[in-house]
C-alpha cells in the first residue's frame, strides 16, 4: 500500500480496488492464450512497469496503478511458477527452491507487503507439501516443523525494520498449516514433547529480550499450558503476549483468533464429563485473573 492509497475514503480505495482488479483478470484471461508461460513473463514486465508508475503517481491513479501491480506480480508469479514447472517437469522439491528463488529475487523489486506475504506463504506451503510427500516423515516432524515455523516468525516480529513483516505474516498461516497436514496423516494427539520444545523456544525468547526483567508469570503460564493443552493454545497466547507488548492491533486479532480457536478444538476433544470440562474452564479462568491482578500489580501492565 502506498501513502496515497492511505489517504483516500475507505469507499474510494474499495471502488478502485475492486476496478483494478477486475480489469486486470480480465486482462490475463485474454492474455493467457495460447502460451501461459509467455504470458506470465508478459504479466511480470507490466507489474514491474506498474509498480514503478505507482511510486510516481498520487490519489486514484495511484491507488489504482498500485493494486494492478499487485494483480498482475502475483498472478504472473503463478503462471511463471506452473509454466516452469510444467516445462521443466519439476517434482515437490525442485519447484520448492524454484519459489523460494522467485520469492528472493522479487522481494527488493515488489514493495507492495501483501505481495511479499503471499510469496513467503507460498514458499513456506511448497516447503511443507514436499515435507509431507517424504512418506518417511512421521506426522510429529510435521509438528515440530511447525514450531520452527512459528519461531522463525515469532523472532521476524521482534527486528525493528518493517521490511520483514510480511515474511513473518506468510509463516504464520503456514505453521498452521504444518499442524494441518500432521492431523490430515492420521493422529490429531498432539506431541507433549513438541509442545514443550515450543513452551522453552518462548521462554528463550523472553529471557533474551526481557533480560534483567524477566516476566516470571508469563514464564509459568506459557510452561503450564505446554503440559496442559496443544501447540494452538501455547501459540496464541505467545501471540497475545508480543501483541501487548508492541501495542499492535493485528497481532492481538491474530492472537486471540489462534487462543480462540485453539481452546474450543481442545474443549471437543478433551475425553472426559461435560462437569470434567466445566471444572477445567473455571479453573483456567482463575488462574488468568490470577495473572491479570498480578500484571496489573506490576510494571508490565497494559
Amino acid at each position: 500500500m502506498t501513502n496515497a492509497e492511505t489517504k483516500l475514503p475507505f469507499m474510494v480505495s474499495a471502488l478502485v480496488t475492486v476496478g483494478a482488479w477486475l480489469s486486470c483478470l480480465i486482462g490475463i484471461l485474454l492474455l493467457g492464450w495460447p502460451s501461459f508461460l509467455g504470458a506470465g513473463v508478459w504479466i511480470l514486465l507490466l507489474a514491474l512497469v506498474w509498480t514503478y508508475a505507482a511510486g510516481r503517481t498520487h490519489g486514484v491513479a495511484g491507488a489504482f496503478w498500485a493494486q494492478a501491480a499487485l494483480a498482475f506480480s502475483l498472478c504472473g508469479k503463478g503462471m511463471v511458477l506452473c509454466g516452469l514447472s510444467m516445462l521443466w517437469h519439476l517434482n515437490t522439491g525442485e519447484a520448492f527452491w524454484l519459489v523460494l528463488a522467485f520469492t528472493v529475487a522479487g522481494y527488493p523489486i515488489f514493495t507492495q507487503k501483501i505481495d511479499r506475504t503471499v510469496m513467503s506463504f507460498a514458499s513456506a506451503m511448497v516447503l511443507l507439501m514436499w515435507v509431507f510427500q517424504q512418506r518417511t516423515v512421521a506426522w510429529p516432524c510435521l509438528e515440530s516443523l511447525s514450531v520452527l515455523l512459528f519461531m522463525g516468525a515469532y523472532l521476524l516480529f521482534f527486528v525493528p525494520s518493517e521490511k520483514v513483516r510480511p515474511v513473518a505474516w506468510g509463516l504464520l498461516p503456514a505453521c498452521v498449516a504444518a499442524f494441518g497436514l500432521a492431523w490430515m496423516s492420521g493422529n490429531v494427539a498432539t506431541l507433549r514433547i513438541n509442545v514443550l520444545f515450543l513452551a522453552l523456544c518462548l521462554v528463550g525468547v523472553y529471557l533474551w529480550r526481557a533480560r534483567k526483567h524477566f516476566n516470571v508469570c508469563l514464564a509459568v503460564l506459557i510452561l503450564v499450558l505446554a503440559y496442559l493443552t496443544n501447540v494452538g493454545t501455547v501459540m496464541g497466547v505467545a501471540l497475545l503476549a508480543l501483541a501487548f507488548s508492541q501495542n499492535r492491533l493485528s497481532l492481538k486479532i491474530a492472537g486471540v483468533a489462534v487462543f480462540a480457536l485453539s481452546l474450543v478444538w481442545l474443549y471437543y476433544h478433551m475425553q472426559t464429563t461435560l462437569l470434567v470440562k466445566s471444572f477445567y474452564l473455571w479453573a483456567a479462568g482463575m488462574i488468568l485473573l490470577g495473572v491479570y491482578f498480578g500484571q496489573k500489580r506490576g510494571m508490565y501492565a497494559r
